[in-house]
């Protein structure tokens, strides 16, 4: 669909960071904006910013993590504009990290809850307008962690919700093909991008404060967390959406630094399942397949 004047667009996070940029990219293609944060002045000065545009914005302060705020917030936009066209659904937090033993219940919760349950949210809320008007699309925000593993491990909790965000994008672009072929899904996933995701921690709930991290035990040793990649602006990313929305792709990846580590998973995988093909004594049905017999390297 082409991203024009008089349609709407709502984004979630859009008070920083990549949800900031899709709402400058959006007003300047002439759409009304809806902002949804959890972070109340940084909201607020981001709508008084783009105000100042001559655009049309409005903000609400939106707990992702609750069903029924986006519920009512799409009734809002609905009841006051019509029509929804664009959801971005983008808010997103990250923990410090960790080894996966050592992240706390409180990280698994407070992560799950905004990365995860934010995006299946906005999906239940918005979605639905879209089928009935037959018109839409909708944005979902992943994470290169969640095409791959980060060498070196750190954060499985944050991979796992973006791993999951892209698996429930993916069905629901199958179940919208049927039900509304119009609605198309894209599913984000950046690398680096200078943000505040990092410093997510000053919108975390006081009920889901972090448990202290695990002793490690004698002589286990600290996986090694460095790894080095393209940062991208976040007006790029933003770019990059709009032109992911008009040309009705499936994924967005932000910098061609990804890709190696995304082969590298799918390859693993392929690998692994032409091993099992032979054991099994079907290396036949691994070739009908289309499943490698050999490793190849990235």
């Amino acid at each position: 669909m082409r991203v024009e004047a008089g349609q709407v667009a709502v984004v979630t996070g859009a008070a920083s960071g990549i949800g900031r940029a899709m709402v400058d990219a959006f007003v300047a293609r002439g759409l009304v904006v809806v902002l949804a944060d959890v972070e109340k002045e940084a909201l607020e000065r981001a709508v008084a910013e783009v105000s100042a545009t001559g655009a049309t914005a409005e903000g609400h302060v939106v707990d992702v993590g609750t069903p029924d705020r986006l519920e009512v917030l799409a009734d809002h936009v609905l009841s006051t504009y019509g029509r929804v066209d664009v959801i971005c659904n983008n808010a997103g937090v990250v923990t410090s990290r960790r080894p996966v033993w050592e992240q706390s219940f409180a990280d698994l919760e407070w992560t799950t809850r905004v990365n995860f349950y934010g995006v299946a949210n906005g999906v239940r809320a918005f979605v639905p307008h879209m089928v009935r008007a037959g018109r839409g699309h909708v944005v979902n925000t992943a994470s290169m962690a969640g095409l791959s593993t980060i060498p070196g491990g750190g954060n499985g909790v944050y991979s796992a919700t973006k791993h999951a965000v892209i698996g429930l994008s993916e069905t629901l672009a199958v179940e919208l093909a049927r039900a509304a072929p119009e609605v198309g899904v894209t599913v984000l996933c950046p690398g680096p991008v200078p943000s505040r995701i990092h410093d997510a921690a000053r919108n975390r709930p006081a009920s889901l404060v972090a448990d202290p991290p695990a002793t490690e035990p004698d002589g286990l040793p600290k996986p090694d967390f460095g790894l080095e990649l393209q940062k991208v602006p976040a007006e790029v990313v933003a770019e990059q959406v709009v032109d992911a929305i008009e040309s009705r792709r499936a994924y967005v990846v932000t910098a061609p630094d990804i890709v190696p580590l995304a082969k590298a998973r799918v390859d693993a995988l392929l690998s692994a399942l032409a091993g099992e093909a032979r054991n099994r004594g079907n290396a036949g049905d691994a070739a009908r397949w289309g499943v490698r017999t050999t490793w190849e390297a990235p």
